[in-house]
């Protein structure tokens, strides 16, 4: 059972510590590192809470909350987990864009962009489609 408050009430918000794990070696692949994942109790007055500490409250790595991460170069940012998932889910080169803009808000559009198609070509599956399609 989860602590009150640890899920947003909406339920979109929210993952879980095992989803968010998967999340980041997804990420990792894009050049994208989480150097930090937390939980965000909703409604209480704890604004952060580590994974052990939610833990030691009683939330498992199965739980559904609101679970947040940083990233290098994201500053403070904090995107949710769900959030993320639901992002690049579909895959398309355009969410992976809106990913990129999403955790760099300081980045230009050109940058964003430039970011998001050289993480791609670096994926050694899409690599080995462009060099078959190009010829």
């Amino acid at each position: 059972m989860v602590p009150q408050g640890f899920a947003a009430p909406n339920a979109t918000l929210n993952s879980s510590i095992n989803r968010g794990n998967a999340l980041s070696k997804k990420l990792a692949l894009l050049g994208i590192i989480v150097t930090s994942m937390e939980i965000n109790p909703v409604g209480m007055n704890m604004p952060f809470v580590s994974l052990p500490n939610a833990e030691a409250l009683g939330v498992s790595p199965d739980d559904l909350v609101h679970l947040l991460f940083q990233c290098v170069g994201g500053g403070d940012n904090l995107p949710e987990v769900a959030v993320i998932e639901q992002l690049i889910a579909p895959g398309t080169v355009s969410a992976l864009i809106g990913l990129f803009g999403g955790l760099f808000p300081a980045m230009s559009a050109v940058q964003t962009e430039g970011r998001a198609l050289t993480a791609l070509a670096n994926l050694p599956a899409v690599s080995t489609a462009l060099k078959a399609a190009l010829g």
